[in-house]
């Protein structure tokens, strides 16, 4: 079973032939203090706006913006390990954490649950900032039935989750690993491992292919009903029909999962498990993550669903039917862990590879598996994936996504995301299938969580935070609109002047967080009554963070973390705006995710030449001019 939202280009029809600005640009974090050692220099945490703000470079990614590092080249960074904290030691608001309990109850309250367990731990900087449990591990009969209310166990902080998909992470890892010990190349072929995996025109495949889900192999197929034993189903996995060329088509694939885990197993002549263990789990400390946990652990271990067909309900085995029928262990799926355990790996990660001394992988090699392999593939809006983790991921990483964020959930309700601009690491491990997948549907929960982390860690510039807010609800329409008298040549009432010097410019202070290409800012202006809309081309600035050009008035992604100042000058048609118009800022979100949204606030209308104020949000009656619907003043 696979957890993933796809986003297919229909969602926004108006994509199509219209060109959009993304907000692309690398933000990279202040340099981050190590809090490692109290009382030393090193003690003091970095202002929380110096992190969450940055500078950015000119690309995507930052990789072609000359002085300017991408975030995940992790080659100077420290080897923190992960220790107690508190929120505003590692510059995230408390006030703001405190919601995170509210989040997880209204997810448990739901009609149906969205899960019936949860743990939660926010970490910054190596520092716990906070931790949180709420629900049961186990609660349910059947689907229908609830167990004597002496027989619930509750969630905990310590409990261990299936971590279902979560799972290929390892197995991301434990490939890498065996790249830089020169046993696999990413270019080598999987039938160079596995001849059986080469039959049915997959002699091409290779092993970045797998990675990134683009083998052009199906997402799934039942192994553990159409076929009687281990390795028969493992025969049937690599051998399998693609349902495209390599490297032409992303589908998200277990079956690309399972066979480099038997690539592992090959190379490396261990069982993945053993592997796993050996090179990932126990150098990290990771005592608590393992696959087929042993019995004496069933009362910490979270149960899942019900089977109907066995009369069983799943606890302390893995839930993916198909893992299970491999023994346990599978590439995709079949580790189990807990909170802790799973930000000790994210620490890893961000220290660039090495944690308490141990080196898992070196630092790049883990830029290498946070660098996006699949855009030209998806095209905008579209999917992306690093070498195992998935990248930019709206749907759970909603405030923190950004072209750098990772990395992965699992369909039985668990999540990790990595933001490296930040160093801040967010799980949420959850039981969302307990009793029935039915009742799944634990990325509202997870959108929630990560932009209430964002908005505790000052994401949202506080110079713009009592401004105009849009962009924070699903499938509207947000406006904020106003009207004024240009005169007769952009210089003011009674057409004092001319425009030799150019039309008149609305200028303003926003900021901006939207899903790329299916949430959109647009500068719109009309010059008869609101009856037509022309979109106003316009420029904006950032001390930090460079230029963004937006050539036909409307923006997307991720902002760049910035705080801009916008100018618009009105024009239509190629000529200056003069005489009574309107003017209006439109927010578009489309009905399934979002990031933080919009703010403006300092809006202005200078005439021609920076002449006088027409309009100035400073004042009073100007303020009071704008009619906002859907918009919020903070």
């Amino acid at each position: 079973m696979s957890d993933h939202t796809p986003h297919p280009l229909t969602r926004r029809a108006a994509l199509a032939g219209t060109a959009i600005t993304l907000g692309v640009g690398a933000t990279i974090p202040a340099a981050l203090a190590d809090p490692s050692e109290k009382g030393s220099g090193r003690d003091k945490p970095t202002p929380r706006n110096a992190r969450a703000k940055g500078a950015a470079g000119r690309d995507g990614r930052g990789s072609n913006s000359g002085d300017l590092p991408d975030p995940w080249d992790r080659s100077g960074s420290r080897d923190r390990t992960v220790r107690e904290g508190n929120p505003r030691s590692v510059g995230l608001d408390p006030d703001v954490l405190d919601q995170l309990p509210g989040i997880i109850r209204a997810g448990l309250d739901n009609d149906p649950p969205r899960f019936s367990g949860a743990s939660l731990l926010v970490a910054s900087q190596g520092r716990i900032a906070y931790e949180y449990a709420d629900g049961y591990a186990l609660r349910w009969k059947n689907a229908t039935e609830q167990l004597p209310e002496d027989q619930w166990v509750p969630a905990r902080q310590d409990t261990i989750y299936d971590l279902a998909s979560i799972s290929k992470l390892f197995t991301a890892t434990a490939v890498m690993q065996l790249v830089e010990r020169g046993q696999l190349s990413l270019e080598d072929t999987v039938a160079s491992h596995l001849p059986r995996f080469g039959v049915n025109g997959k002699e091409q495949v290779t092993i970045q292919h797998l990675l990134t889900h683009v083998g052009g192999l199906p997402a799934f197929i039942n192994l553990w009903q159409a076929y009687p034993d281990v390795s028969s189903r493992i025969d049937a996995a690599l051998a399998v029909k693609p349902t495209a060329a390599p490297g032409t088509k992303y589908v998200y694939s277990d079956l690309g999962l399972i066979a480099l885990g038997q690539v592992v197993e090959v190379s490396s002549g261990q069982g993945l498990d053993v592997f796993v263990r050996e090179n990932i789990t126990a150098p990290l400390g990771m005592d608590e993550t393992m696959y087929n946990p042993p019995a004496e652990l069933l009362d910490r271990i979270a149960a899942t669903e019900y089977m109907a067909a066995t009369g069983e309900l799943v606890r302390g085995h893995v839930h993916d039917e198909n893992a299970y029928s491999l023994g346990g262990v599978a590439g995709h799926a079949g580790v189990f862990s807990t909170t802790r355990d799973l930000a000790v790996f994210a620490q890893m990660f961000l220290n660039g590879g090495t944690y308490g001394g141990a080196r898992v992988l070196q630092a790049s090699t883990v830029r290498d598996m946070f660098t996006d392999r699949i855009a030209e593939v998806t095209g905008v809006g579209g999917a992306r994936r690093g070498l195992g983790p998935e990248l930019e991921a709206w749907y759970y990483h909603a405030g923190l996504t950004s072209p750098y964020s990772g990395a992965h959930t699992g369909f039985t309700g668990t999540s990790l995301v990595i933001d490296p601009l930040t160093d801040t690491v967010v799980i949420m491990l959850a039981n969302s299938v307990h009793p029935t997948r039915a009742w799944s549907t634990t990325s509202v929960t997870r959108r929630e969580v990560s932009t209430c982390v964002a908005h505790a860690l000052g994401i949202v510039p506080k110079k713009v935070r009592d401004g105009w807010h849009a962009g924070h609800v699903d499938g509207t329409v947000a406006t904020l609109t106003a009207a004024l008298d240009l005169g007769t040549g952009g210089r003011g009432r009674g057409g004092k002047g001319n425009d030799k010097n150019g039309p008149a410019e609305l200028t303003a202070e926003l900021f901006y967080h939207l899903e790329e290409a299916y949430d959109l800012l647009t500068a719109e202006a009309s010059a008869d009554a609101g009856t037509t809309w022309t979109p106003l081309a316009g420029t904006l600035t950032s001390k930090d963070s460079g230029t963004i050009d937006a050539p036909t008035g409307s923006l997307t992604g991720w902002g760049r973390r910035a705080l801009w100042d916008a100018t618009f000058p009105l024009v239509a048609g190629g000529s200056p705006l003069t005489g009574e118009v309107q003017l209006r800022f439109t927010v578009t979100t489309d009905g399934l995710t979002r990031g933080l949204g919009v703010w403006v606030d300092r809006i202005q209308v200078r005439a021609a030449g920076g002449g006088k104020k027409l309009l100035d949000t400073q004042r009073g009656r100007d303020r009071d001019a704008f009619v906002a619907d859907g918009w919020v003043k903070e």
